[in-house]
């Protein structure tokens, strides 16, 4: 039995929710989680992690001896996929524990595939968007649109309707993007992925199935995952 830990802020319930069902069929897996505190608006500026608070889930998860450490969060797009790296090196020096992050799965999976050209689906306000495609600019895509639902509580992201996900991504799939992803953790956006391939005829992606990807990736992994979450995660 191989298991892996995933870091998760405390406001956020879709985490967990699709962790523990894209591994549920896996019967050589096993699921844990840590998370820290925090709540309420989460699309202000910020210049790094808060490294006691990451450190401190890293620990616990640590303590339980896992494989691996997921941080299954979309921060470090904003902050640069280097914060993400360092934070990996970081929970690995410290603890012996591989890690990867929500952002470098995308990043891992996109560039493995080719595709430059992406499109955006958030919950959060322009501001926080602007933001986020300054950082995947830097790492060399292509961001040819944006939309977001104007929201900035944490919790709320996950109450955001499926239906409303959906048209949100056909709207963006107009700008002819190479991919689109669904990018926040805290959006239920990881069960529409395979129906939008099938209706747009491109990849789409979700920050969190892609965080769960990337774990059973670094376990070995990453093949025992069905079509139904994607067509680049099988």
């Amino acid at each position: 039995m191989k298991s892996f830990g995933t870091i998760t802020p405390s406001s956020n319930i879709i985490v967990e929710r699709v962790t523990l069902a894209m591994t549920r069929d896996i019967a050589d897996v096993s699921p844990h989680f840590a998370r820290f505190g925090f709540a309420g608006p989460s699309d202000t500026v910020v210049e790094d992690y808060h490294w006691a608070s990451m450190m401190g889930a890293a620990q616990l998860l640590a303590d339980a001896h896992v494989d691996l450490i997921c941080w299954n969060g979309s921060k470090g797009g904003e902050l640069g996929f280097d914060r993400d790296r360092v934070l990996c090196k970081r929970i690995e020096d410290e603890f012996g524990i591989p890690a990867v992050t929500s952002v470098l799965a995308l990043d891992s999976l996109l560039s493995s595939n080719g595709i430059k050209r992406i499109a955006f689906v958030t919950p959060f306000r322009q501001e926080a968007n602007d933001n986020i495609m300054r950082g995947w600019s830097a790492a060399g895509y292509d961001c040819v649109a944006n939309l977001g639902a104007g929201l900035s509580d944490n919790f709320s992201y996950s109450t955001m309707a499926p239906e409303t996900l959906a048209a949100m991504a056909r709207r963006v799939a107009a700008a002819k993007p190479d991919a689109i992803l669904f990018y926040c953790t805290n959006l239920p956006g990881a069960g529409l992925c395979a129906a939008l391939e099938e209706e747009l005829d491109l990849p789409v992606l979700d920050s969190v199935s892609a965080g769960v990807w990337g774990a059973l990736s670094g376990l070995g992994l990453g093949s025992s995952l069905p079509a139904t979450w994607g067509r680049l995660l099988r």
